[in-house]
């Protein structure tokens, strides 16, 4: 009762938002131009997934919205949900300085009780878009992901994104600093180097080999909780334990005709493993956006990586890839994308780390005046994780969106 007392609380003060701002901000973008604006996202579906439990109700299944246990086996489930509320804020402050934080809501999980935060920050730039330098300072997530370029970092091309890209905004958030360096090179390109260092992921890496690769839209906050199949065994996204900093790394080489770019980042979180509960995590990723016609997007992006721990046998080394075709028509996108993951064991123990799959996900979404959006989409996914012990279902799900902007 107090989590829906609360829920309902939180929708009155959106809609009120939603009128008063409504009124003064006639387009989207608009109020980003005024000292201090205020903007909101909410999404509600209606989903069909698999016929497995969700990995958000510690089952087997690996989208968003799964089914339930009954005494006969697995049966579908069609709910109604609101996948996301979210509430942006952000101002101009004395000499430039660019403050921004993100608010969502989970009314149906583990993180009911309280708002999640996305992001908290202060930036400076100086320069041009020629050339130019930046910093930040705060809580927020290193920008390797290509699909989350969408209101509130939801997903551009489809309602949910690639695995690589959803354990990128599940597990991956630093409370520190970045700074950012850029230049235009011979040839109209523009070259983008950023480093940054920050403290809070010492359990980055654990969702992985005992959970593995999962496909949703969900995005955590740095005071999320995270389950694990295991019952009675959750991890946290800010738990910093060895007082190491993580590190990461980005270089962006665009066009400025903005026909292509390409994009390489590294993280590594220094965690101690003679520090109890301290996970040693590092990856690389590669990709790149590419525009070969003026409605065509082409995404192509690989992540490979290896995490260590002595909490347990997880010791593992893990890879995703996903190609994504994305054609766009006035106000209407179809988009197509297959994705593949693995997670290997490495320690030489039980391999119940071993995490193998791919997926076929088809979406088409429909945008109408300046703050809706309509979506469909289907996914199937087919894949073996031993350590869940409840075999091998198929995932395939599908999901009807109305998204409300302002």
């Amino acid at each position: 009762m107090k989590h829906r007392l609360l829920f309902s609380l939180y929708c009155v003060l959106f809609y009120r938002f939603v009128l008063v701002v409504g009124v003064a901000w006639g387009q989207y973008e608009v109020e980003e131009k005024l000292p201090v604006w205020l903007r909101g996202v909410l999404d509600v579906r209606i989903a069909g997934g698999s016929k497995a439990p969700s990995w958000t109700d510690r089952g087997p299944g690996k989208l968003r919205y799964g089914g339930r246990s009954t005494a006969t086996g697995f049966e579908h489930v069609t709910r109604l949900a609101v996948a996301q509320l979210a509430l942006e804020l952000g101002a101009t402050l004395p000499w430039d300085i660019v403050a921004r934080a993100q608010l969502n809501w989970e009314h149906e999980t583990v993180n009911a009780d309280r708002p999640l935060l996305v992001e908290a920050f202060l930036r400076k730039e100086w320069g041009s878009w020629e050339r130019g330098w930046g910093l930040q300072a705060g809580v927020f997530n290193p920008p390797f992901s290509l699909e989350h370029s969408g209101p509130a970092w939801t997903p551009q091309y489809s309602l949910t994104p690639s695995a690589l890209n959803t354990w990128l905004w599940e597990e991956v958030r630093v409370t520190g600093l970045e700074a950012e360096r850029w230049v235009t090179l011979p040839g109209n390109f523009r070259l983008s180097v950023l480093a940054g260092a920050g403290f809070g992921p010492d359990s980055f890496g654990w969702l992985l080999p005992e959970r593995g690769w999962v496909l949703s839209d969900a995005v955590s906050g740095v005071n999320s909780t995270l389950l694990l199949p295991r019952r009675r065994v959750k991890m946290f996204v800010f738990d910093e334990r060895d007082y190491r900093p993580a590190i990461y790394t980005g270089i962006t080489l665009s066009d400025a005709h903005e026909r292509g770019s390409l994009k390489l980042g590294y993280f590594d979180n220094l965690g101690d493993q003679g520090t109890t509960g301290a996970w040693n995590t590092r990856f690389g990723t590669l990709g790149a956006i590419l525009h070969p016609l003026p409605q065509v997007d082409v995404l192509v992006q690989y992540l490979i990586g290896e995490t260590h721990t002595h909490v347990a046998n997880w010791d593992s080394a893990f890879s995703a890839f996903y190609a994504l075709l994305s054609y766009r028509y006035r106000t209407h996108r179809l988009t197509a994308r297959y994705d593949v993951f693995r997670v290997h064991d490495l320690d030489g123990g039980p391999n119940w780390s071993r995490d193998r799959g791919d997926a076929v996900t088809l979406a088409y979404l429909f945008e109408f005046g300046l703050r809706h959006r309509v979506g469909v989409e289907y996914i199937w996914v087919h894949s073996h994780h031993p350590s869940l012990g409840r075999g091998d279902p198929h995932d395939d799900g599908w999901q009807i969106s109305y998204r409300f902007r302002y």
